[in-house]
Protein backbone atom coordinates (compact mmCIF):
# COMPACT_ATOMS: atom_id res chain seq x y z
CA UNK A 1 0.00 0.00 0.00
CA UNK A 2 2.84 2.37 0.80
CA UNK A 3 4.42 1.68 -2.62
CA UNK A 4 1.12 2.36 -4.46
CA UNK A 5 0.61 5.52 -2.44
CA UNK A 6 4.08 6.78 -3.35
CA UNK A 7 3.49 6.17 -7.09
CA UNK A 8 0.14 7.87 -6.91
CA UNK A 9 1.63 10.97 -5.31
CA UNK A 10 4.30 11.20 -8.01
CA UNK A 11 1.67 10.96 -10.77
CA UNK A 12 -0.35 13.73 -9.18
CA UNK A 13 2.73 15.95 -8.92
CA UNK A 14 3.72 15.40 -12.57
CA UNK A 15 0.18 16.09 -13.71
CA UNK A 16 0.10 19.36 -11.80
CA UNK A 17 3.49 20.36 -13.20
CA UNK A 18 2.48 19.71 -16.82
CA UNK A 19 -0.80 21.55 -16.33
CA UNK A 20 1.00 24.57 -14.96
CA UNK A 21 3.39 24.61 -17.93
CA UNK A 22 0.51 24.43 -20.42
CA UNK A 23 -1.30 27.19 -18.62
CA UNK A 24 1.81 29.37 -18.65
CA UNK A 25 2.35 28.73 -22.39
CA UNK A 26 -1.27 29.54 -23.15
CA UNK A 27 -1.14 32.80 -21.20
CA UNK A 28 2.11 33.71 -22.96
CA UNK A 29 0.45 33.17 -26.37
CA UNK A 30 -2.54 35.24 -25.38
CA UNK A 31 -0.29 38.02 -24.10
CA UNK A 32 1.72 38.02 -27.35
CA UNK A 33 -1.43 38.14 -29.50
CA UNK A 34 -2.95 40.99 -27.51
CA UNK A 35 0.35 42.86 -27.48
CA UNK A 36 0.99 42.35 -31.20
CA UNK A 37 -2.54 43.30 -32.18
CA UNK A 38 -2.09 46.67 -30.58
CA UNK A 39 1.09 47.40 -32.56
CA UNK A 40 0.99 49.57 -35.70
CA UNK A 41 0.64 47.47 -38.96
CA UNK A 42 3.74 47.13 -41.14
CA UNK A 43 3.87 49.84 -43.83
CA UNK A 44 2.91 48.72 -47.35
CA UNK A 45 5.20 49.99 -50.10
CA UNK A 46 3.48 52.34 -52.55
CA UNK A 47 4.46 51.07 -56.02
CA UNK A 48 2.50 53.77 -57.84
CA UNK A 49 4.89 56.56 -56.90
CA UNK A 50 8.00 54.51 -57.72
CA UNK A 51 6.73 53.32 -61.11
CA UNK A 52 5.33 56.68 -62.20
CA UNK A 53 8.65 58.26 -61.32
CA UNK A 54 10.48 55.75 -63.55
CA UNK A 55 8.15 56.68 -66.41
CA UNK A 56 9.04 60.37 -66.19
CA UNK A 57 12.26 59.86 -68.17
CA UNK A 58 13.69 57.58 -70.86
CA UNK A 59 15.10 54.14 -70.10
CA UNK A 60 18.35 53.01 -71.74
CA UNK A 61 18.54 49.30 -72.50
CA UNK A 62 21.92 47.90 -73.56
CA UNK A 63 21.89 44.63 -75.53
CA UNK A 64 25.42 43.55 -76.44
CA UNK A 65 26.67 46.50 -78.56
CA UNK A 66 23.21 47.95 -79.19
CA UNK A 67 21.56 50.74 -77.21
CA UNK A 68 17.76 51.06 -77.12
CA UNK A 69 16.19 54.27 -75.82
CA UNK A 70 12.70 53.59 -74.46
CA UNK A 71 10.57 56.72 -74.27
CA UNK A 72 8.32 57.50 -71.27
CA UNK A 73 5.18 57.00 -73.37
CA UNK A 74 6.24 53.42 -74.05
CA UNK A 75 7.13 52.74 -70.41
CA UNK A 76 3.71 53.94 -69.27
CA UNK A 77 2.08 51.30 -71.47
CA UNK A 78 3.82 48.59 -69.42
CA UNK A 79 1.86 49.59 -66.29
CA UNK A 80 -1.62 48.58 -65.22
CA UNK A 81 -3.89 49.55 -62.32
CA UNK A 82 -5.07 46.89 -59.87
CA UNK A 83 -6.61 46.51 -56.40
CA UNK A 84 -4.47 45.01 -53.63
CA UNK A 85 -6.12 41.91 -52.15
CA UNK A 86 -4.79 42.55 -48.62
CA UNK A 87 -5.65 46.23 -48.18
CA UNK A 88 -8.22 46.81 -50.91
CA UNK A 89 -6.16 49.80 -52.01
CA UNK A 90 -5.68 50.80 -55.67
CA UNK A 91 -2.11 50.64 -56.93
CA UNK A 92 0.01 50.29 -60.09
CA UNK A 93 2.13 47.34 -61.18
CA UNK A 94 4.17 46.21 -64.22
CA UNK A 95 2.00 44.12 -66.56
CA UNK A 96 2.81 41.35 -69.02
CA UNK A 97 3.05 44.02 -71.73
CA UNK A 98 6.67 44.45 -70.66
CA UNK A 99 7.30 40.78 -71.48
CA UNK A 100 5.64 41.22 -74.88
CA UNK A 101 7.85 44.24 -75.56
CA UNK A 102 11.02 42.30 -74.67
CA UNK A 103 10.02 39.35 -76.84
CA UNK A 104 9.64 41.69 -79.79
CA UNK A 105 12.93 43.36 -78.91
CA UNK A 106 14.66 39.97 -78.88
CA UNK A 107 13.67 39.49 -82.52
CA UNK A 108 14.93 42.93 -83.55
CA UNK A 109 18.24 43.01 -81.71
CA UNK A 110 21.20 40.80 -80.99
CA UNK A 111 23.54 39.25 -83.50
CA UNK A 112 22.36 36.35 -85.67
CA UNK A 113 24.58 33.32 -85.96
CA UNK A 114 26.40 33.04 -89.27
CA UNK A 115 26.58 29.67 -91.02
CA UNK A 116 29.82 28.73 -92.68
CA UNK A 117 30.08 30.00 -96.25
CA UNK A 118 31.82 27.85 -98.83
CA UNK A 119 31.99 27.24 -102.56
CA UNK A 120 32.62 24.16 -104.64
CA UNK A 121 35.42 24.48 -107.20
CA UNK A 122 36.41 21.50 -109.32
CA UNK A 123 34.70 19.21 -106.85
CA UNK A 124 36.58 20.63 -103.85
CA UNK A 125 35.12 22.69 -101.01
CA UNK A 126 36.70 26.07 -100.25
CA UNK A 127 35.70 28.01 -97.12
CA UNK A 128 35.04 31.68 -97.87
CA UNK A 129 33.63 32.67 -94.44
CA UNK A 130 33.87 30.78 -91.15
CA UNK A 131 30.84 30.00 -89.01
CA UNK A 132 30.23 32.56 -86.26
CA UNK A 133 28.32 32.31 -83.00
CA UNK A 134 25.49 34.77 -82.52
CA UNK A 135 23.84 36.40 -79.51
CA UNK A 136 20.22 36.97 -78.52
CA UNK A 137 18.42 38.66 -75.67
CA UNK A 138 17.56 36.43 -72.70
CA UNK A 139 13.93 37.46 -72.30
CA UNK A 140 13.26 35.96 -68.85
CA UNK A 141 16.36 37.50 -67.29
CA UNK A 142 15.77 40.83 -69.04
CA UNK A 143 12.17 40.91 -67.80
CA UNK A 144 13.26 40.54 -64.19
CA UNK A 145 16.01 43.14 -64.51
CA UNK A 146 13.76 45.76 -66.11
CA UNK A 147 11.08 45.30 -63.44
CA UNK A 148 13.66 45.78 -60.69
CA UNK A 149 15.06 48.84 -62.47
CA UNK A 150 11.63 50.42 -62.77
CA UNK A 151 10.92 49.97 -59.05
CA UNK A 152 14.33 51.41 -58.16
CA UNK A 153 13.99 54.25 -60.71
CA UNK A 154 17.16 53.16 -62.52
CA UNK A 155 17.40 54.59 -66.03
CA UNK A 156 20.29 52.56 -67.45
CA UNK A 157 20.19 48.75 -67.66
CA UNK A 158 22.49 46.24 -69.37
CA UNK A 159 20.37 43.26 -70.33
CA UNK A 160 21.61 39.65 -70.41
CA UNK A 161 22.23 37.76 -73.66
CA UNK A 162 22.78 34.13 -74.53
CA UNK A 163 24.76 32.52 -77.36
CA UNK A 164 23.16 31.32 -80.59
CA UNK A 165 24.94 28.51 -82.38
CA UNK A 166 25.20 28.42 -86.19
CA UNK A 167 23.30 25.64 -87.92
CA UNK A 168 26.12 24.79 -90.30
CA UNK A 169 29.78 24.76 -89.30
CA UNK A 170 33.00 23.57 -90.89
CA UNK A 171 32.49 20.21 -89.16
CA UNK A 172 29.01 19.61 -90.58
CA UNK A 173 29.55 20.47 -94.25
CA UNK A 174 29.98 16.81 -95.19
CA UNK A 175 26.49 16.00 -93.89
CA UNK A 176 24.69 18.44 -96.22
CA UNK A 177 24.38 15.98 -99.14
CA UNK A 178 25.39 18.60 -101.69
CA UNK A 179 26.36 16.35 -104.55
CA UNK A 180 25.59 18.05 -107.88
CA UNK A 181 24.67 21.23 -109.71
CA UNK A 182 20.90 21.64 -109.91
CA UNK A 183 20.55 24.74 -112.10
CA UNK A 184 22.20 27.90 -113.41
CA UNK A 185 20.83 31.39 -114.01
CA UNK A 186 22.61 33.86 -116.29
CA UNK A 187 22.24 37.50 -117.37
CA UNK A 188 24.34 40.05 -119.24
CA UNK A 189 25.01 43.57 -117.99
CA UNK A 190 26.96 44.97 -120.95
CA UNK A 191 26.70 48.74 -121.17
CA UNK A 192 26.47 49.21 -117.41
CA UNK A 193 28.16 52.19 -115.79
CA UNK A 194 30.96 51.70 -113.30
CA UNK A 195 28.53 52.55 -110.49
CA UNK A 196 26.06 49.93 -111.68
CA UNK A 197 28.80 47.29 -111.96
CA UNK A 198 29.92 48.18 -108.43
CA UNK A 199 26.41 47.62 -107.10
CA UNK A 200 26.10 44.29 -108.93
CA UNK A 201 29.47 43.17 -107.53
CA UNK A 202 28.68 44.18 -103.93
CA UNK A 203 25.19 42.70 -103.84
CA UNK A 204 25.94 39.43 -105.65
CA UNK A 205 28.70 38.69 -103.13
CA UNK A 206 26.04 38.57 -100.37
CA UNK A 207 24.57 35.41 -101.93
CA UNK A 208 27.81 33.60 -102.72
CA UNK A 209 28.14 30.56 -100.46
CA UNK A 210 24.61 30.97 -99.10
CA UNK A 211 22.88 27.80 -97.87
CA UNK A 212 19.11 27.44 -98.18
CA UNK A 213 17.71 24.65 -95.94
CA UNK A 214 15.29 22.10 -97.35
CA UNK A 215 11.73 23.33 -97.12
CA UNK A 216 12.70 26.92 -96.33
CA UNK A 217 11.16 29.97 -98.00
CA UNK A 218 13.96 32.16 -99.38
CA UNK A 219 13.64 35.96 -99.40
CA UNK A 220 16.02 37.98 -101.54
CA UNK A 221 15.49 41.15 -99.49
CA UNK A 222 16.17 39.44 -96.18
CA UNK A 223 19.68 38.53 -97.30
CA UNK A 224 20.19 41.85 -99.09
CA UNK A 225 19.78 43.97 -95.95
CA UNK A 226 20.43 47.73 -95.98
CA UNK A 227 21.39 49.39 -99.26
CA UNK A 228 23.41 52.48 -98.44
CA UNK A 229 26.85 53.95 -99.00
CA UNK A 230 28.03 52.26 -95.78
CA UNK A 231 27.49 48.87 -97.42
CA UNK A 232 29.59 49.85 -100.43
CA UNK A 233 26.86 50.89 -102.87
CA UNK A 234 26.98 53.76 -105.34
CA UNK A 235 24.11 55.97 -106.63
CA UNK A 236 22.55 54.70 -109.87
CA UNK A 237 19.22 54.84 -111.63
CA UNK A 238 16.27 53.07 -109.98
CA UNK A 239 12.63 52.97 -111.07
CA UNK A 240 10.69 54.83 -108.37
CA UNK A 241 7.04 55.60 -108.96
CA UNK A 242 6.73 57.16 -112.41
CA UNK A 243 10.34 58.19 -112.92
CA UNK A 244 13.96 57.07 -112.89
CA UNK A 245 15.77 58.35 -109.81
CA UNK A 246 19.33 58.04 -108.59
CA UNK A 247 19.55 55.98 -105.41
CA UNK A 248 22.17 53.80 -103.79
CA UNK A 249 22.11 50.29 -105.20
CA UNK A 250 20.79 50.88 -108.71
CA UNK A 251 21.50 47.66 -110.63
CA UNK A 252 20.75 45.17 -107.83
CA UNK A 253 17.85 43.94 -109.97
CA UNK A 254 20.49 42.39 -112.23
CA UNK A 255 21.26 40.11 -109.28
CA UNK A 256 17.64 39.34 -108.40
CA UNK A 257 16.84 38.66 -112.07
CA UNK A 258 19.73 36.21 -112.38
CA UNK A 259 18.73 34.42 -109.19
CA UNK A 260 15.12 34.24 -110.39
CA UNK A 261 16.27 32.53 -113.57
CA UNK A 262 18.23 29.96 -111.54
CA UNK A 263 15.21 29.31 -109.27
CA UNK A 264 12.97 28.80 -112.31
CA UNK A 265 15.49 26.39 -113.86
CA UNK A 266 15.72 24.46 -110.58
CA UNK A 267 11.95 24.00 -110.50
CA UNK A 268 11.48 25.80 -107.20
CA UNK A 269 7.98 27.10 -106.37
CA UNK A 270 8.04 30.87 -106.95
CA UNK A 271 6.04 32.67 -104.25
CA UNK A 272 6.74 36.27 -105.27
CA UNK A 273 8.14 37.82 -108.43
CA UNK A 274 7.59 41.23 -110.02
CA UNK A 275 8.54 42.28 -113.59
CA UNK A 276 9.97 45.74 -114.13
CA UNK A 277 7.65 48.63 -114.97
CA UNK A 278 9.07 48.92 -118.49
CA UNK A 279 11.45 46.85 -120.65
CA UNK A 280 15.07 47.20 -119.53
CA UNK A 281 17.69 46.06 -122.04
CA UNK A 282 19.90 44.54 -119.32
CA UNK A 283 17.27 41.84 -118.81
CA UNK A 284 16.92 40.43 -122.29
CA UNK A 285 15.04 38.38 -123.23
CA UNK A 286 12.08 40.44 -121.97
CA UNK A 287 9.70 38.55 -119.72
CA UNK A 288 12.38 36.78 -117.67
CA UNK A 289 13.25 39.48 -115.09
CA UNK A 290 12.56 40.04 -111.38
CA UNK A 291 12.66 43.50 -109.84
CA UNK A 292 13.05 44.03 -106.10
CA UNK A 293 12.81 47.04 -103.82
CA UNK A 294 13.19 46.63 -100.04
CA UNK A 295 9.88 47.18 -98.31
CA UNK A 296 7.67 46.84 -101.38
CA UNK A 297 8.83 44.18 -103.84
CA UNK A 298 10.70 40.95 -103.08
CA UNK A 299 11.79 37.73 -104.78
CA UNK A 300 10.70 34.69 -102.77
CA UNK A 301 10.80 30.97 -103.55
CA UNK A 302 10.87 27.65 -101.69
CA UNK A 303 13.66 25.08 -101.66
CA UNK A 304 11.43 22.03 -102.06
CA UNK A 305 14.30 19.59 -102.58
CA UNK A 306 15.26 17.03 -99.91
CA UNK A 307 18.52 18.76 -98.95
CA UNK A 308 20.30 22.07 -98.51
CA UNK A 309 20.87 24.15 -101.62
CA UNK A 310 24.22 25.90 -101.98
CA UNK A 311 24.15 29.20 -103.90
CA UNK A 312 27.24 30.31 -105.78
CA UNK A 313 27.66 33.53 -107.74
CA UNK A 314 30.30 34.36 -110.31
CA UNK A 315 31.03 37.08 -112.81
CA UNK A 316 32.65 36.22 -116.13
CA UNK A 317 33.26 39.30 -118.24
CA UNK A 318 29.91 41.11 -118.37
CA UNK A 319 27.94 37.98 -117.51
CA UNK A 320 26.55 37.23 -114.05
CA UNK A 321 25.85 33.63 -113.02
CA UNK A 322 23.97 32.00 -110.17
CA UNK A 323 24.68 28.29 -109.67
CA UNK A 324 22.52 26.13 -107.38
CA UNK A 325 24.05 22.96 -105.93
CA UNK A 326 22.26 20.29 -103.92
CA UNK A 327 20.74 16.81 -104.19
CA UNK A 328 18.57 16.11 -107.20
CA UNK A 329 15.20 14.43 -106.65
CA UNK A 330 15.01 13.48 -110.31
CA UNK A 331 12.85 16.35 -111.52
CA UNK A 332 13.28 17.61 -115.08
CA UNK A 333 12.48 21.27 -115.83
CA UNK A 334 11.73 22.74 -119.26
CA UNK A 335 11.00 26.38 -120.09
CA UNK A 336 9.04 27.48 -123.16
CA UNK A 337 9.80 31.14 -123.82
CA UNK A 338 9.80 33.89 -122.95
CA UNK A 339 7.58 35.03 -125.79
CA UNK A 340 6.96 38.73 -126.45
CA UNK A 341 3.69 39.95 -127.94
CA UNK A 342 1.48 43.04 -128.24
CA UNK A 343 4.56 45.16 -128.86
CA UNK A 344 3.77 48.84 -129.44
CA UNK A 345 5.74 51.68 -131.10
CA UNK A 346 6.13 53.40 -127.73
CA UNK A 347 8.12 50.43 -126.43
CA UNK A 348 5.41 48.85 -124.32
CA UNK A 349 4.90 45.10 -124.66
CA UNK A 350 3.73 41.91 -122.96
CA UNK A 351 5.55 38.63 -122.48
CA UNK A 352 5.12 35.19 -120.97
CA UNK A 353 6.91 31.90 -120.50
CA UNK A 354 5.71 28.47 -119.39
CA UNK A 355 7.69 26.30 -117.01
CA UNK A 356 6.95 22.58 -116.89
CA UNK A 357 8.30 20.31 -114.17
CA UNK A 358 8.28 16.53 -114.64
CA UNK A 359 8.85 14.76 -111.33
CA UNK A 360 10.46 11.37 -110.79
CA UNK A 361 7.15 9.82 -109.70
CA UNK A 362 5.55 10.65 -113.06
CA UNK A 363 3.66 13.75 -111.91
CA UNK A 364 4.02 17.00 -113.81
CA UNK A 365 3.22 20.65 -113.19
CA UNK A 366 3.09 23.64 -115.54
CA UNK A 367 2.99 27.33 -114.64
CA UNK A 368 2.74 30.44 -116.79
CA UNK A 369 4.65 33.57 -115.81
CA UNK A 370 3.19 36.76 -117.30
CA UNK A 371 4.79 40.19 -117.65
CA UNK A 372 3.25 43.50 -118.70
CA UNK A 373 5.63 46.35 -119.52
CA UNK A 374 4.66 49.99 -120.00
CA UNK A 375 6.36 52.46 -122.32
CA UNK A 376 9.81 53.66 -121.17
CA UNK A 377 8.72 57.15 -122.30
CA UNK A 378 6.44 57.34 -119.25
CA UNK A 379 9.47 57.28 -116.93
CA UNK A 380 11.65 60.40 -117.29
CA UNK A 381 15.04 60.48 -115.60
CA UNK A 382 15.34 62.93 -112.74
CA UNK A 383 18.60 64.85 -112.12
CA UNK A 384 21.32 63.07 -110.17
CA UNK A 385 21.38 64.73 -106.72
CA UNK A 386 24.72 63.08 -105.89
CA UNK A 387 26.71 64.99 -108.53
Amino acid sequence: MRRLSSHFKRAVLWTALVASLITASTWASVWYYVHASHQEPLPIKDLRAALLSSASHSLSLHIDTQNIQVKPAVIEKWFESYTRAYTGRNDVRVSDRLTDYLQTLAQQTGKPAQDVRFVVTNGKISIIASAQEGKKLTVAGADQMVRQALLADISDVTLPTEPVQPAITEDTISHLNITEKLATGQSNFSGSTLARIQNITVSSALYNGLLIPAGQTFSFNTILGPVEAEQGYAPEKVIIGNSLQYQYGGGICQVSTTMFRAAVAAGFPILERHPHAFPVHYYEPQGFDATIYPGSADLRFINDTPSYVLVQTRMVGKNLYFDFYGTSDGRIVTVDGPHQYDQQPDGSLKAYFVRTINFADGASKSQTFNSVYKSPKLYPTEPNPYL
